[in-house]
């Protein structure tokens, strides 16, 4: 049904989680049950629900009750900063912790009095609603999901959304070459309204992946225009999707009173077994009984009598024996066919098979942290003397030539092989070498600003290959990014290049990779490369060409522009015998 590129580019990004959540036929729901005051009703038992499927009884066969606050566990001495997106999805598998993702679609929100009571409703919220073990996320519709980063940090969201715009009739300045082509179009508002609820929708999934029980979208929109007759199944497509994720919709109109576009917020909202804050000036308080219903929720599994398997949705429905309740649960859940299962099979099988180099690899690019100044690449080589070099480079995420940079520096600290050795760079060199002794060594890169204050780190351990010692290695690949003619002209010709340290791409990039084979046997050694997806199944073999007057280096480029976005894995290997030796360099192709 999405058909513009943009919006499928968008729900392409998230991963996929099982649409069924079963064991076996086993379906679980959470329900929230909550009073004629709007308090959650706490002492049910199971005998108190009624659940039905395709309006067949079902038998509940599993019952528990969660109670979050937003307080840590007594006793629990975690550290309550989220570290890394893996420490984020650890902690919102908790039963007890609360995810709340905030969504504010620009796209249909008005620059001036609307976005100003939006932004002052969520701050107040955020500064004063959660509980300091809740995880909360901001998003818009163009933020893809692998860049969603829950934090904890109520003072970091409220300064953030304090920087939150309308852009409701708003098509200058673009925000990206994506917006651009949208821009392009006659039905822009059309578009604008998919890539929104393609968006809601990657967001859900997402959700869906990292937490079984009840998340909560806080969805704040004046509504959706341009979509004409195809509203309502895109709308449908939404929230049967949320439903399948377990996550309720809540939505905000920021024109409160004034607002045109409540009966699509209300629909979003109600098919979600969630609420729809519109026509009120003050949505405050609705806001704060978005965190209140996420406070106390019963689990509820039963063996479906169906147990299907037709690819179809299959309708929930939940009731509580009790009068003067309001029951909240999901409407229902897509049920895989035998295909998807099988072919759910055979990716654990695969999954399983995965060698531990390639899976590592993979995994840079899952950990790799979007609040960095600066991205940060080490590896090691061997030097004119024969002895190995550990080269660091360091590239600014932002443009280079900002102010303040040709005054920072880069301090790089050196522990292990070798003993404790510093070493200090310019910001704008991009790069450091210096000679290591073989053996395992920890790196610790410091950014500075003129006044010695400290504005990046990365810490990362690196172990130094013995050269000598193997008749067949690898020094470790150099990644070179070429964004101009004249730079993919000059790295081409086998010139002198600063190492690319990022991993991420756009498709109008040029990428070379550069690297160097030793041993007795290099000379003989036969090499290939290949593209490989993150599980290391070949996509492609990539041509490798010696470089001139270099002896056993070796050069390749990357055709970027004719791979689609992903994650991918680019193996260089070198084979001579018995002896073989591999490196992977892990790379994400984005979009635009």
């Amino acid at each position: 049904m999405l058909c513009v590129a943009a919006a499928a580019a968008l729900a392409a990004q998230a991963p996929q989680p099982p649409t069924f959540r079963a064991e076996a036929n086993l379906v679980r729901v959470d329900v929230t049950v909550i009073d004629r005051h709007g308090e959650p009703v706490t002492l049910l038992t199971a005998d108190d629900f009624a659940v039905e499927e395709d309006g067949l009884p079902q038998v509940v066969t599993s019952f528990k009750f969660v109670s979050a606050d937003g307080q840590p566990p007594p006793g629990d001495e975690v550290s309550l900063a989220i570290r890394s997106p893996e420490h984020a999805a650890a902690e919102a598998a908790r039963d007890e912790v609360r995810v709340f993702v905030i969504f504010w679609d620009e796209y249909h929100i008005g620059r001036f009095a609307e976005a100003i009571k939006g932004r002052k409703a969520l701050a107040d919220f955020v500064s004063s609603a959660f509980g300091p073990a809740d995880l909360v996320a901001l998003m818009d519709p163009l933020l893809p999901v692998d860049a969603l980063r829950f934090t904890r940090d109520r003072r970091e969201l409220a300064e953030t959304i304090g920087k939150l715009e309308g852009r409701f009739g708003v098509y200058t300045p673009s925000r990206s070459a994506a917006e651009d082509n949208m821009n392009q179009r006659r039905d822009i508002a059309r578009v604008r309204s998919e890539v929104t609820i393609s968006a809601l929708t990657s967001a859900a999934v997402h959700l869906g992946s990292i937490k079984e029980g009840r998340k909560s979208i806080i969805f704040v929109s004046e509504g959706l225009t341009g979509l004409g007759m195809d509203q309502l199944p895109l709308i449908a497509e939404l929230t049967e999707t949320a439903n399948t994720n377990n996550t309720a919709i809540y939505t905000v109109d920021p024109s409160g009173l004034n607002g045109g576009s409540a009966d699509v917020l209300r629909t979003i909202a109600e098919n979600t077994g969630a609420d729809a804050f519109v026509n009120t000036n003050s949505p405050e308080r609705g806001l704060r009984q978005v965190v209140k219903e996420a406070s106390a929720f019963y689990l509820l599994g039963y063996a479906s009598t169906r147990n299907p398997q037709d690819g179809k949705f299959h309708k929930i429905g939940v009731k509580v024996k009790r009068p003067g309740i309001d029951v909240r649960a999901r409407r229902g859940y897509w049920a895989p066919n035998a295909t998807e299962l099988e072919h759910a099979r055979t990716e654990a099988a695969t999954a399983e098979a995965i060698p531990a180099d390639v899976k590592g690899a993979a995994a840079a690019l899952s950990t790799a942290r979007t609040d960095r100044l600066v991205d940060v690449w080490a590896g090691a080589e061997r030097g004119a003397d024969g002895q190995p070099a550990v080269t660091i480079a360091w590239t600014p995420r932002l443009p280079a030539g900002r102010a303040g940079d040709a005054a920072r520096t880069v301090s790089v600290a050196v522990k292990g092989a070798g003993g404790e050795r510093a070493f200090v760079a310019r910001f704008d060199a991009g790069t450091l070498a210096f000679p290591s002794p073989p053996g395992a060594v920890q790196l610790q890169t410091i950014v500075r600003d003129a006044k010695g204050d400290i504005l990046d780190e990365d810490r990362r351990p690196l172990s130094v290959p013995d050269f000598s010692a193997a008749s067949l290695t690898l020094g470790a690949p150099v990644v070179l990014r070429a964004r101009t003619v004249a730079d993919a002209r000059a790295i081409a010709a086998a010139g002198e290049a600063t190492p690319f340290a990022g991993r991420e791409f756009i498709r109008t990039d040029r990428l070379f990779l550069r690297f160097a084979v030793y041993g007795t046997v290099a000379s003989a050694a036969d090499l290939s490369a290949q593209l490989t997806t993150r599980t290391g199944a070949t996509l492609m073999t990539l041509p490798v060409a010696p470089m001139p007057g270099a002896g056993t280096r070796f050069q390749m480029d990357v055709p970027l522009a004719s791979i689609a976005r992903g994650d991918y894995l680019i193996a260089v290997t070198a084979v001579h015998g018995d002896e073989h030796a591999r490196a992977l360099v892990p790379v994400r192709v984005l979009a635009f």
